[in-house]
């Protein structure tokens, strides 16, 4: 009666054991066997898993060694399971012979895939409206970290980006100055990323945080409207901010300031305005009931080389992406000829270039009345209004390239 016991307890064993398979993110399926085997199994992956064992019941057969019973042989197993090994890998410790079960351990941090860390090389270019006057002089303007552009305000970092478009509308009311208050809105937000900075230990995790573009937005945005309460400040601002974390691009955009993403020559990611009604944006500031909140929230995965624009709406309301993505192969394209586009012999893009080519392209068309057409006119006319050409307004141009932190 024992004996038939052992058998059926070993046959049950068996079929748990002959199925019993781990699969890898990294790699294919690993069968998981008793230690008796005395054999080592291994990942094709280049990240080789560590292994932990559980102890097997004492004098607890795990395969019966009758020949009458229809149980497979230890070699006959093996064979049937061999397209399941790999070569031995001497770095993945052989398994014991102490009657243990082997089970590979994937949340071992010792082989957590390795994100990689990248930053930004970047560059700004951009020319305020004709015969708009700035509101600010140049002793006052030192004691900002964002740069303005006639409305137009942003900031660059190895991390961060932002860009704010004050809103002309307040013009024609007296005391208003969105100049001012788009200027406050990125010199706060390059202040909150300089105290992450400073908060942060070890250094090496400066570039793996993971931080909310919009909540830097929200503090940004609190002390800018603190600093209009008491310098009686008024005016409003679009804004959007991204941030650089590993291979990850957290935007927050409220608005009609727009990012793209150009990879290989191609655009893999572009935002939309964010409005109203026509010409009547999402913004912050003064009579304003929308927060940071409303922005709208992307987490986009990069890669090295990837080319970053980011851009007030006085790029995307004169130059269709059509017209961005060839002054962009135009700057790229000799840079790329007879060098691989991967690897150690990526080519050095010089982003200084690209943002000035941009943005004395949108230049010479927001000041051409006779512009054969552009996306601002396009879009008055499905509204109903005549326009021609392009759009008069400050142009504020950042771009940066993905790049190794090394």
């Amino acid at each position: 009666m024992l004996n038939m016991i052992q058998q059926k307890r070993a046959i049950l064993l068996q079929s748990y054991y002959k199925h019993l398979l781990y699969r890898s993110k990294a790699g294919p399926a690993i069968a998981i066997y008793p230690t008796q085997h005395n054999k080592t199994f291994h990942s094709s992956s280049s990240h080789p898993a560590a292994v932990r064992s559980i102890p097997a019941r004492d004098n607890v057969p795990i395969f019966s060694s009758s020949t009458s019973s229809s149980i497979l042989s230890l070699s006959q197993q093996t064979a049937q399971y061999s397209v399941l090994y790999e070569p031995l890998q001497p770095r993945i410790p052989a398994c014991d012979n102490t009657g243990h079960l082997s089970i590979v351990d994937y949340f071992d941090p010792a082989y957590v895939p390795h994100k990689p860390a990248y930053i930004f090389n970047h560059a700004a270019s951009g020319f305020a409206k004709p015969g708009r006057t700035v509101c600010i002089t140049p002793e006052e303007s030192v004691h900002y970290f964002s740069v303005q552009v006639g409305e137009d305000s942003y900031f660059k970092r190895y991390n961060a980006l932002g860009v704010a478009d004050g809103v002309g509308g307040w013009r024609n009311h007296s005391g208003a100055n969105p100049a001012l208050y788009s200027r406050k809105l990125m010199h706060y937000a390059y202040l909150e990323m300089e105290q992450l900075d400073l908060s942060s230990t070890p250094p090496a995790s400066l570039y793996s945080r993971k931080i909310d573009p919009v909540e830097i937005l929200q503090r940004s945005y609190d002390k800018s409207s603190q600093d209009a309460k008491h310098e009686g400040i008024v005016g409003s601002s679009t804004a959007c901010v991204v941030v650089l974390g590993n291979d990850e691009l957290k935007i927050a955009n409220l608005g009609d300031c727009g990012l793209s993403i150009i990879r290989h020559n191609n655009f893999v990611f572009r935002t939309e305005e964010q409005q109203h009604s026509f010409n009547f944006p999402y913004q912050l500031g003064t009579g304003s009931f929308d927060s940071p909140q409303d922005a709208q929230q992307f987490t986009v995965k990069v890669e090295k080389g990837d080319i970053i624009i980011l851009a007030s709406d006085g790029l995307f309301d004169n130059l269709f992406d059509d017209d961005i993505l060839d002054i962009v192969c135009e700057q790229v394209s000799p840079k790329l000829e007879g060098v691989l586009t991967t690897g150690p012999d990526f080519p050095e893009i010089d982003p200084q270039a690209i943002s000035d080519a941009l943005a004395l392209r949108a230049k010479r068309v927001s000041e051409d009345n006779d512009n054969g057409s552009s996306p601002f006119q396009t879009r008055a006319m499905k509204e109903g209004m005549y326009y021609q050409g392009g759009k008069a307004d400050d142009i504020s141009v950042l771009v940066a390239i993905i790049k190794d932190v090394s």
